[in-house]
């Protein structure tokens, strides 16, 4: 599988952050071939064609939409590419936790690492022009860096990523708090990095050093669910990659995800979604969705 890796010296100066509109992004990007990259991407289209495939989901582009991809998400597009207008906005994690000084500031974001709900919005005109209006300034900030540029490029990034977020949990019905919520969001970012070892939620629970009653109020405050089912959601989501886009057996990806055995993998599978993991992956290779 090809990964794209972030241009950090496409500028004059280091940056790990770049905005454009389609003409800026390198022919490659569109491609229907299996790929990832290496940073987030948040892909605005004015003017859209075709679908996405994200991982397990499969996403119109049409006007008006809003893409947000996480790094290192499997995708394939189609899409007719001379009927394309869109700006896009990439960086990478180190962008965001130094930029605002917050290691967590991406787990904030109702739309990144969101195992459960679709990774698009679609929006007003009049929204999309006030966002394409913020794009124009950063790119001229860029493009003409001062001493005090990055003040602004961040004042301007935190709009847009904000306003973004409270969109996003406006139309999924989540919580738009990013400030008040730190178990949630350490949560969030625990599992991420652990779920493929670890779905147990007292061990989550004594890593934030909190009960277990408290850990799923937080959860359930921030995103609408339990914390079993955002365990589950987030491992569900490993399990299914694998059947898709490896060749892995069975026996293989039970071990790789720590079950204790592949007919505990199989059952834990058919419960989830109704599909033994065999009877999921020859749908996908014949082009049928049982997502």
């Amino acid at each position: 599988m090809k990964q794209f890796k972030f241009q950090k010296n496409k500028y004059d100066i280091e940056l790990l952050m770049d905005i454009g509109t389609y003409k800026d992004i390198p022919e490659y990007f569109f491609e229907s071939t299996l790929h990832n990259t290496d940073f987030y991407e948040i892909i605005f289209f004015a003017r859209g064609n075709g679908y996405l495939e994200l991982e397990q989901q499969k996403i119109k582009i049409s006007n008006n939409t809003i893409v947000f991809i996480s790094p290192f998400q499997k995708r394939k597009w189609f899409v007719e590419k001379s009927k394309i207008d869109c700006h896009f906005l990439f960086f990478q994690d180190s962008f965001l936790s130094k930029f605002f000084s917050d290691k967590l500031f991406s787990f904030r974001l109702q739309f990144f690492y969101n195992k459960a709900k679709p990774l698009f919005i679609r929006i007003s005109t009049a929204h999309l022009g006030q966002l394409q209006n913020i794009f124009k300034e950063l790119l001229a900030e860029i493009n003409a860096f001062k001493s005090d540029s990055e003040h602004i490029i961040r004042a301007l990034l935190y709009f847009v990523l904000i306003k973004l977020n409270r969109l996003y949990s406006e139309c999924y019905q989540l919580s738009a708090e990013t400030e008040n919520n730190i178990i949630a969001f350490s949560f969030k970012q625990l599992l991420q990095s652990e779920i493929r070892m670890n779905r147990n939620v007292d061990y989550y629970a004594r890593k934030l050093g909190v009960s277990r009653i408290t850990l799923n109020k937080s959860i359930k405050n921030q995103f609408g669910i339990t914390v079993s089912k955002m365990i589950t959601d987030f491992i569900l989501f490993e399990v299914k990659s694998y059947i898709l886009y490896t060749n892995l057996n069975i026996n293989e990806i039970a071990d790789l995800l720590n079950f204790s055995a592949a007919n505990h993998f199989t059952r834990f599978f058919r419960n989830n979604t109704g599909y033994s993991p065999k009877e999921f992956r020859l749908a996908y290779q014949n082009g049928i969705s049982l997502t």
